[in-house]
This record gives structure tokens, sequence and C-alpha cells, in this order.
């Protein structure tokens, strides 16, 4: 054989191995037909192979939260993996340790749907109801805040308890800012960062957790507080708006919305222990539910104090609500603290960050802090300022609850 021979017989077989290496790779990020995917054993779907497990579930309406849009940044989505799926990502790995991985833990917005699946979810997932609610009401409470009210209908028989939440579905579509119905006291500062241009397209259906802001009643009605969420300051042609929370502020009154659930394991303990509640933001909402819920339906006499931090006087909500609260009952106290010194001068309360606050007032006088029981609910840098201040004063792990939102 001639070594011009030799060569192209070698060639074509380099040829051919790198052929189907392609081949290969391509069946695997690139996968075709569908695939079934086996759900505690008992409830099979079909899936299009290439899909994110996530999706695949929300589509048949098995819904996992997924506050961070299925990014892989919140963790919520978890679920355990029996069969199938692959190896675990890089991105997962700063939420599930290696015991937890070992054992088939996965978040859903990280698995593609590649072959047959088996996977394992709470029962309360399966067992959650799906249903459709009517807009009642989508008002601001702050700039940037709205309080979105929808009744259920009486078929429903939706129960839950304060504390817990909903996953919410915003279906695809387009939400432009132009068509929000914000309150005339915080128009000024939407014309001055020019958020009327702004949009968000939704190529698929899009969901989110959401915890209710009001107490269990019998009238049927979810409240919840919506925070819009915006792209960092310059980088908004990088990031654009939420896609769920755009869907949520554009809502008007009559409009249907899609919710799933009640989910959750934020509740307030069945102690005589004085309560701690500390939040900023959006997560006013669970906290709001609970003092409420201990107020009003309980009757608790427990002692109660609420801290809420917010950037300025205008970003506190529901302070006509709370000073009633602290007016009709003893037991109950709350103060706010805010963190810019300079947009509000008038200010005759605290100011500096919560967390410090919440310390130098408070912590610093207390005879036995560490029997405290804390509730907390906010950014997570909050939250975990928090949670290292308590820390230091000797509150075990096991008195501090928290609704880490991450936004």
């Amino acid at each position: 054989m001639s070594s011009a021979v030799a060569i192209v017989i070698v060639c074509s077989g380099l040829v051919l191995l790198l052929s189907g290496i392609v081949l290969l790779a391509r069946s695997w990020l690139m996968p075709g037909g569908s695939a079934i995917v086996t759900i505690n054993g008992r409830q099979q779907l079909t899936a299009a192979a290439g899909e994110r497990l996530l999706w695949v579930l929300a589509g048949q309406g098995v819904l996992l939260p997924a506050a961070c849009g299925g990014r892989g940044s919140c963790g919520q989505c978890r679920v355990q993996v029996t069969r199938g799926g692959g190896a675990i990502l890089p991105v997962e790995s700063a939420m599930i340790s290696r015991r937890e991985a070992a054992a088939g833990a996965r978040l859903a917005c990280m698995v593609t749907v590649r072959q047959d699946l088996a996977i394992a979810v709470p029962d309360s997932v399966l067992e959650a109801q799906r249903c459709v609610g009517i807009v009642e009401s989508n008002q601001s409470i702050t700039t940037f805040l709205k309080e979105l009210t929808i009744r259920l209908p009486e078929s429903a028989s939706f129960q839950f308890a304060a504390g817990d939440y909903v996953v919410i579905e915003a279906p695809a579509g387009t939400t432009t800012f132009g068509q929000f119905d914000i309150a005339e006291p915080y128009r000024k500062a939407w014309d001055q960062k020019d958020l009327w241009n702004m949009a968000v397209k939704r190529r698929a259906p899009a969901t989110r957790a959401y915890s209710m802001a009001n107490a269990p009643s019998p009238d049927g009605k979810l409240q919840f507080v919506i925070r819009i969420a915006l792209p960092p300051p310059g980088a908004r042609r990088r990031a654009p708006p939420g896609q769920v929370s755009s869907f949520l502020f554009g809502l008007q009154e009559g409009q249907e919305l899609t919710i799933a659930g009640p989910f959750g394991d934020f509740h307030v303990r069945d102690s005589e222990a004085e309560m701690v509640f500390v939040g900023g933001g959006a997560g006013i909402a669970p906290l709001r539910a609970m003092i409420v819920d201990q107020l009003e339906n309980r009757k608790s006499k427990r002692r109660i104090s609420l801290w809420y931090g917010a950037r300025d006087a205008g970003e506190i909500c529901y302070r006509a609500e709370l000073d009633e609260l602290a007016r009709r009952y003893a037991n109950f106290s709350w103060f706010a603290a805010l963190s810019d010194l300079h947009v509000t001068p008038d200010w005759e309360g605290y100011r500096g960050f919560v967390h410090a606050v919440l310390r130098d007032q408070y912590m610093e006088a207390h005879p036995s802090p560490e029997e405290l029981e804390f509730y907390l609910c906010g950014p997570p840098l909050m939250s975990g300022a928090v949670t290292a201040m308590l820390e230091d004063f000797g509150v075990p792990p096991d008195n501090i609850l928290f609704d880490d939102f991450g936004s």
C-alpha cells in the first residue's frame, strides 16, 4: 500500500470519527423527539426534548416557585431527580450541597430534558389548587410598589395560612410601561427615571412566587405587594424589566390572573415568645399578613414589634394601618428606619440601616434577646445583615425564621 493511499485512508477515518463525535454531541446538546417525565412514581408527562424541566412542569400545571424567573439564583424550584437528568451544573452548586446533590437534588430550571426522567416533588406541589382570580384593584402604595387584590371564585375553597405564598403565572405577551396606572404622587419619579417607554416581552409563560399580604379571611380575597423589577442603573439595554412584575403592574380591574398554591413554611410558631418582625421593600407582605392574623384573628397577647427599613419616607407602605394597629393593640408597636439621610430631611424617626437601628434601639437594652423569635423578609443583603447581628447577640438559629425573597 502506497503512503498516499494510507494517508487517504487515515484522513477518511478521522473525518468519519469526527463526524460521529459531532453527531453525538448534537444529539446531546440539541435533542429531538420527546421524553417521559414521571413525577412521584404516579404521574407522567410528555415533554419535548430540549426543554427546561421547570417550564415542562409549568406547562402541565405543575407550578414550582421560581422567584428568579428560572435563572438558578433563588433555589426555590428544587426537585429530586431519581433517574436521568445528567450531572449537576456549577450554578446549582451554590444552592445544593454535595450531600444533597448525591441524593439527586437539582434545580428544575437548570435541568434540560434530554431523555426520560423520574423526579420527586413535595406532595403539596401536586395537591396545590390552580385557580383563576379576578382583579379587584391594583393601586400604588409607594413609588415602585403596588397592592394587587384579586377575588377567587366561590368554588375555589382556597385556604391558606399567614405567611404562605402562591405561584403566579404571566402569559406570553408584551407589557409596555406606558399602560401602567401610577398614582399621581409617584408619577414624577417615573418621569425622572424615564420609565414610561420601557417594555418587556414574554416569549413563553413565566411564573414567580408571591406571598399573600393579607391575613386569612372568608371573603375570598388575596392581596399581594408587587415591586416592579427595574434594570440596574445603566444596564437598561442589557437587562430587561421583570417579566412577571411588569405583567402584574399593568393588570386592571376585571382582568383574570392564574395562581397555584398555597405553599410555604414561613409561619408564626405556636409559643409564648416575644415576636420581632424585620422587613424591607415588598418583604412587608408576609409580615403584614402574620401580624394582622396574630392581632385580629387570633387575638394574641404576645408582644409584637415590626422594624421596617426603607430608603426614604415615601417608600414606607401601610403607615396608617400600622399606626391604627398600634393604637388598638397595646402589645404591638412598629418602627421605620430610613437609610437615605438626605431625601427626607424633616424625618423625625430612626435613621440608618434597619439592622443597625434594631441593634442600637432595641437589642442592646433587651434583657433576654436570645429568647426572642425573629421573622425576617426582605432583600438578601438586609436579611444577611440582620442575621449576622442576631448571631452576635446569641440568638439561636432556630429562633430566626426568614423568607428571603431574593429581590
